[in-house]
């Protein structure tokens, strides 16, 4: 056995060099690559009938990756873009390999070429309407300590459209509270953007910071738990969740609806956009790499107008035609009979 070929060491010096130091991914982008490279090893040891740790670069072969494909679709019933994704993990490893071992190159080109399935469609956009979130805001005991931090990050995540990854990593420093209150997010791709802040959001923070905050470094995280540590994804989603639950209980709609950080994001562009801010704007505030993620909100604002405008037809419809009187010949004495 050539241990050249061998796949395991390719694999670890994918994620330890060229993600991690190379490439500056963020841990999460690292850990979805993990799990597609998990999915596809198991496949892989299973169909060739060897240990993972005996696998070569050659015992993976063009068809093996399309069986895998098909496996995600039909027996794990994964959507066309958790497929993509998955296929893209494999991709970039093999284009890896390609790069280190040149004798490796036409096997591991074979399934680079491998192109991306397309029909996938985007996930439904879900988002709350102005009385839903002025709920969803008012759902935190503001009286405790808790709930003071609880409104604080509500609010926070709906002025900036924050992921919630973003949230979770935002530090005191990052944080500009006076006149013109700001704050700098570092984001998807580890990419910095500046986001503005309302007068609302900045009094608020500075309460929040005052009281739970004060004396804290300025490398210290702005939104921690009880015992002081950094919230995790986690928790954010569950402080999400708990406040639809209470905020369910005044506002019906929200009842047995999935409420997410995201969907907080999804909602802060979508009253952006209804609110006549332009699209370039949204897409610096969101953080967008790709012009058509701000689009997508743009298409259902125009399917919400269009619809009204039926509903508005139909209601204009159900009466008799109007007759209209033939004006005079002479329009000032016509006009004058008005």
């Amino acid at each position: 056995m050539n241990g050249n070929q061998l796949l395991g060491p390719y694999i670890r010096t994918f994620f330890e060099d060229y993600l991690t130091c190379r490439r500056n991914m963020t841990i999460n982008t690292i850990r979805s690559y993990r799990d597609g490279i998990k999915l596809f090893l198991g496949f892989t040891a299973k169909a060739s009938k060897k240990p993972v740790t005996s696998l070569q670069v050659t015992d993976v072969k063009e068809a093996m990756i399309l069986q895998f494909l098909k496996h995600l679709e039909t027996e794990r019933s994964n959507a066309i873009q958790t497929r993509n994704q998955r296929l893209i993990a494999v991709r970039r490893l093999f284009a890896y390999i390609a790069g280190q071992e040149p004798v490796l190159l036409d096997p591991c080109q074979r399934i680079v070429s491998i192109p991306l399935k397309r029909g996938a469609e985007p996930p439904p956009v879900r988002y709350l309407s102005q009385a839903e979130m002025t709920a969803l805001l008012a759902a935190p005991d503001r009286t405790t300590a808790l709930g003071q931090r609880n409104h604080a990050l509500l609010l926070f995540l709906y002025n900036t459209g924050a992921r919630v990854q973003e949230a979770a990593d935002l530090k005191l420093a990052w944080l500009s509270l006076r006149p013109p209150a700001k704050v700098d997010i570092f984001g998807k791709g580890r990419k910095w953007r500046t986001c503005p802040l309302w007068n609302e959001t900045a009094r608020t923070l500075r309460q929040y910071i005052e009281m739970q905050r004060r004396g804290c470094g300025s490398e210290d995280t702005l939104f921690v738990n009880r015992l002081a540590a950094p919230l995790t994804r986690a928790g954010i989603e569950n402080i999400v969740g708990r406040c639809r639950t209470q905020a369910a209980k005044t506002t019906q709609s929200l009842g047995g609806r999935d409420v997410t950080p995201h969907t907080i994001r999804h909602t802060t562009a979508m009253h952006l956009l209804q609110s006549g801010v332009e699209m370039n704007v949204i897409r610096a505030w969101l953080g967008h790499v790709s012009v058509a993620t701000t689009d997508h909100y743009v298409n259902i604002n125009f399917e919400m107008k269009a619809q009204a405008l039926k509903t508005c037809e139909a209601v204009a419809g159900t009466g008799r035609p109007r007759r209209w009187i033939r004006p005079h010949a002479d329009v000032l004495a016509w006009l004058k009979t008005l």
